[in-house]
């Protein structure tokens, strides 16, 4: 592939699918392109203009887009037609085979990139999966037709998938449920060293995600030495009077769109103290500490902890305190609502941080600043998480509209 290598973007495509000199009725010959481009060589370009300048995307996003042009191309060399000779019917056709796969192009779990029975797909994508190929696959051909690549977008024939306004998040755990996880944990024995750190290590990082918000992927990037203990200036404890003298915060590098925040931890510092003492850390960090902040129970061979390095990582283990959850509450003969448990991850803690910071909206906080701790940009997206929303604006609008006719 030409231009920018964006970590080996594209690979395991058949090579019998090259441009050629007669193109395809939709190729057009680019006035902003170089001449003689195949291809994977265009959609390479893409893919380095998506990693480019102020509105880049996150690594983890990038991540998503190689994927799928990884799943394009090895789809487009298996049926033998170019993706710039995509018609409607091929479009829609690729959508289908997303959803229902034939046996031959689902690989088995332990095959590795690079062997010949490597195939891009472990098996048929759910409908949000498929959707959301579907519109990243769709942007790229929208960008194939501006760039003057593509005369028309063979998607463009299909119902658009894309981003539809919140409904109200009911994907949350409520107060009682993470009460519930905590003291599953809690009532853990420790027959070990590992197992006493595993439980330092859990119940701190139900803390962390349901105090702060975290993103998945920002809490696996985050380091010890990214929570800061700042001093209240006296400025602001005129503006504050209850305020404490001290204020932690845990500062977000790399959040969702490259962007950077700071995130309040004060609710979350004795969990961060009681959980670094369990591993022989000092109560506070280092501002140079680089140790991850969510820690494994090993060491590496130099004695240095290791992290929970992947977002897998971090989801199997807050499914996995779901699931010992509901497995305690059974034990003790609780109700709950065990459906709840049973489809929890960790975003859902994110929902339940926002539930707590929409309360704190209507009791006083910015809006502005709910959204920032969130890492959102848009007062839509955080609506969802506000109850009584629609009901409010209703009130207030026949309020002004009364107002108004008088």
């Amino acid at each position: 592939m030409s231009g920018p290598d964006v970590d080996g973007a594209i690979t395991g495509r058949p090579a019998a699918v090259t441009s050629r000199p007669a193109g395809p009725p939709n190729r057009l010959d680019s006035p902003i392109l170089p001449p003689g481009l195949t291809d994977e060589d265009v959609v390479g370009r893409w893919l380095a203009a998506k990693a480019s300048g102020r509105g880049r995307l996150s690594p983890a996003t990038l991540a998503q887009y190689r994927t799928e042009a990884e799943r394009l191309f090895w789809y487009a060399g298996r049926t033998g037609t170019l993706i710039s000779a995509w018609t409607l019917d091929d479009f829609t056709a690729f959508v289908d085979f997303l959803q229902a796969p034939a046996p031959w192009a689902i690989r088995n779990p332990g095959v590795r990139r690079g062997s010949p029975d490597w195939r891009p797909f472990l098996g048929p994508l759910s409908d949000r999966s498929a959707g959301q190929t579907q519109k990243i696959v769709t942007s790229l051909f929208d960008w194939l037709r501006d760039v003057g690549y593509l005369q028309r977008n063979p998607a463009a024939g299909l119902p658009t998938v894309g981003r539809r306004l919140p409904e109200k998040q009911a994907r949350f755990l409520s107060a009682d449920d993470t009460a519930l996880l905590r003291e599953a944990i809690a009532a853990r024995p420790e027959p070990s060293r590992e197992a006493r750190l595993a439980k330092a290590r859990d119940l701190f990082a139900v803390d962390l995600f349901e105090r702060t918000g975290l993103r998945t992927t920002e809490a696996v990037r985050c380091r010890m030495g990214h929570v800061k203990i700042e001093p209240v200036p006296a400025e602001l404890r005129r503006e504050f009077p209850d305020a404490p003298p001290f204020q932690w915060l845990l500062r977000v590098e790399h959040g969702k769109g490259g962007k950077a925040r700071w995130v309040p931890c004060d609710e979350i510092a004795l969990s961060l103290q009681a959980y670094r003492m369990a591993y022989g850390l000092s109560p506070v960090p280092a501002p140079d500490e680089t140790l991850p902040l969510l820690l494994s129970v090993r060491r590496t061979r130099f004695g240095i902890w290791k992290g929970l390095r992947s977002r897998t990582s971090v989801w199997n283990l807050i499914t996995g305190l779901c699931d010992e959850a509901l497995a305690y509450a059974r034990a003790h003969r609780r109700r709950i609502d065990a459906e709840r448990f049973e489809t929890a991850s960790t975003h859902w803690l994110r929902h339940s941080y926002a539930k707590g910071l929409a309360a704190a909206v209507s009791n006083g906080l910015d809006a502005r600043a709910a959204l920032e701790n969130m890492g959102h940009s848009d007062l839509r997206t955080f609506n969802q998480y506000v109850d009584d929303e629609p009901l409010k604006r209703a009130l207030a609008t026949a309020l002004a509209r009364a107002r108004a006719a008088r």
